[in-house]
C-alpha cells in the first residue's frame, strides 16, 4: 500500500468494503425479479412460434384431409426442441382444434403464463392462455 501525505496507508478500509457490497447486494435483489420477468417473456416466443408451426401444419393436413391431426407425429412435428415447452393437440375434429403449450421445466416457473392455446373452431381463431396475466399479456407479440 502507499503511503498517503500525513502517514495514513491508501486503499479501502472494511467499513467502505462492506458498504460497497451492501450496495451491490442490494442492487441484485431489486433487478433480479425483473431479469427474471423479462426472461420468461422472451421465452414464450418459443411457445408462440411453436404453436405458429402447428397452426401451419394444421392447414396444410386440413388440405388433404376431411379432418384436422389429432397428434404432432401425424403432422410430422417433433416436439420444440428448447424443451421449456409442451405441445399437444386436442379436440380435433373436421371443423377445429386446440394446440396448447404448457411450460416445463426452467420455464415453468412462469406463473404469469404457465400455458398458451390457440383454439380453430368453425373457421375462427382464438387465442387463450393459463397463469395469472391476461390472454393479452402472453401472446403480445
Amino acid at each position: 500500500m502507499a503511503q498517503r501525505a500525513g502517514g495514513r496507508a491508501g486503499g479501502f478500509s472494511l467499513v467502505e468494503l462492506m458498504m460497497a457490497l451492501a450496495i451491490v447486494g442490494i442492487l441484485a435483489v431489486v433487478t433480479y425479479p425483473a431479469f427474471m420477468a423479462q426472461l420468461h417473456k422472451s421465452r414464450r416466443l418459443d411457445a408462440i412460434a411453436a404453436l405458429a408451426q402447428v397452426q401451419q401444419a394444421q392447414e396444410r393436413w386440413r388440405a388433404n384431409n376431411t379432418t384436422y391431426a389429432g397428434s404432432l407425429a401425424a403432422l410430422g412435428l417433433s416436439p420444440p426442441g428448447s424443451g421449456r415447452y409442451r405441445v399437444a393437440i386436442s379436440d380435433s375434429a373436421a371443423h377445429g382444434y386446440t394446440a396448447t403449450a404448457s411450460a416445463a421445466e426452467s420455464q415453468a416457473s412462469d406463473t404469469l403464463c404457465s400455458s398458451l392455446s390457440v383454439t380453430l373452431s368453425g373457421g375462427n381463431t382464438t387465442y387463450s392462455s393459463t397463469g395469472s396475466a391476461a390472454a393479452g399479456t402472453c401472446w403480445n407479440r
